[in-house]
């Protein structure tokens, strides 16, 4: 059955985010827990970073980390191409063991607000860090996505059986380093089209937005779209999830898994709140179908 190889040292997955680094990511996306208004880049950085922490935690054994991902981080727009975005010591990096995201984690402390007994009080906690916000150039998506199939194509002949690679594509607007959409669909579909023994590569695609229209997130016809061309193309170029994807996705939106035949892994307009549940869903979704991985674990190291 495809998306069912259980996750293990010998048979590691590999996470790889896309974001858009454009200049109108430093438009307004809401506000933080003081109040203050923070951009579409901030919400992104900030989501992603505590996204990778919590797969950190989830490697985490009494040993240390074990590595059972690889993780890479494109960014496209701080410049007009796109590239890899580690920072520091991690710099220059591609896909990277996740003991190492771990070993090289920027440890920052910071301020939040919490309500005890209705009151609002403010703690100081300890967070990691491996991206900052960036809103600066154009929007390179489609070299992102060229970037991304080069990268996993050499992935995937090392690791040949695993979990196929999970690519999720953070972007608030349509690429500009294209002549016509169809560059841009072709560009992904190569990428979905690579896989190990266990599947094609996923694909999935958040648009973020913000704003007053509703969140579409893993429509399963293209139909529940804005009447919007982006969006459509957005839907194209995602990948179709397996009938496994799709009870989890069901159970937790509290979906008629039996009225949903299809299930994209795509979100349009994606808010806050829909862009956490989207990579929380799409991170864990390996660990998740992953039925073995258990009893590995309680048999011992591996």
């Amino acid at each position: 059955m495809a998306y069912s190889q259980e996750i293990s040292r010998e048979r590691r997955g590999a996470f790889l985010f896309l974001v858009d680094q454009s200049r109108s990511m430093n438009k307004p996306f809401g506000f933080d827990e003081s109040g203050r208004e923070i951009t579409r880049a901030e919400v992104v950085a900030n989501t992603l970073n505590a996204t990778l922490e919590e797969l950190v935690n989830r490697c985490m054994r009494d040993e240390g980390v074990r590595d059972y991902f690889d993780v890479g981080i494109i960014g496209y727009g701080r410049t007009n191409r796109a590239d890899f975005c580690w920072r520091q010591s991690l710099a220059g990096r591609r896909l990277v063991p996740i003991s190492e995201v771990a070993e090289n984690a920027e440890v920052i402390e910071k301020e939040i607000t919490v309500i005890v007994r209705g009151q609002p009080m403010v703690e100081r906690v300890l967070m990691s860090r491996w991206i900052e916000p960036a809103a600066v150039e154009s929007t390179p998506m489609n070299g992102a996505l060229r970037l991304a199939q080069t990268t996993l194509e050499e992935w995937i002949f090392n690791n040949p059986f695993s979990f196929p690679p999970v690519i999720i594509n953070i972007t608030d607007g349509m690429a500009n380093d294209v002549n016509s959409e169809e560059e841009l669909l072709a560009s992904a579909q190569r990428l979905i089209r690579l896989k190990t023994g266990d599947g094609h590569a996923l694909l999935i695609n958040c648009h973020i937005a913000g704003g007053d229209a509703s969140p579409v997130v893993f429509p399963w016809n293209s139909s529940q779209l804005p009447s919007d061309r982006y969006a459509r193309l957005l839907f194209e170029m995602s990948s179709e999830l397996s009938d496994r994807h799709r009870a989890i996705i069901c159970e937790i939106f509290d979906r008629d898994l039996d009225a949903t035949p299809a299930m994209r892994g795509m979100a349009y307009n994606a808010d806050a709140i829909a862009l956490i549940k989207l990579l929380d869903i799409g991170t864990r979704q390996a660990l998740v179908f992953s039925p073995g991985m258990a009893e590995a674990e309680a048999a011992g190291p591996r």
